[in-house]
């Protein structure tokens, strides 16, 4: 199809959606053809800008992120038993765990 053609062809898109009285969104549905062509072409044809409608603008809300609490963990040594809470110092543990396997 020549440039000539396929400028033809849209002219009598563009007039066909004219005389519709549909949207172009829903007129192009219903023929089958792309949103993003219709826009392309009437630009091309009518040589002025035409505005594509945007997407509706997203709203953002803050999400405050916490840290879940962990339950604890228990250590089993022989006959021992050790619970270790999240907020446990660990240094402390290490030394615990030392002595109980001394």
């Amino acid at each position: 199809m020549t440039k000539s053609n396929k400028r033809t062809e849209w002219e009598a898109r563009i007039n066909d959606w004219k005389a519709s009285g549909l949207s172009k969104a829903k007129w192009c549905r219903e023929n089958g053809v792309k949103d993003h062509q219709m826009y392309y072409w009437l630009q091309r044809i009518n040589g002025a800008e035409v505005t594509k409608p945007k997407s509706p603008q997203a709203d953002f809300l803050p999400v405050n992120v916490f840290d879940e609490p962990k339950g604890s963990v228990l250590i089993h040594i022989d006959r021992m038993s050790v619970e270790v809470q999240p907020d446990a110092d660990i240094e402390l543990l290490a030394r615990v765990l030392q002595i109980i396997q001394s």
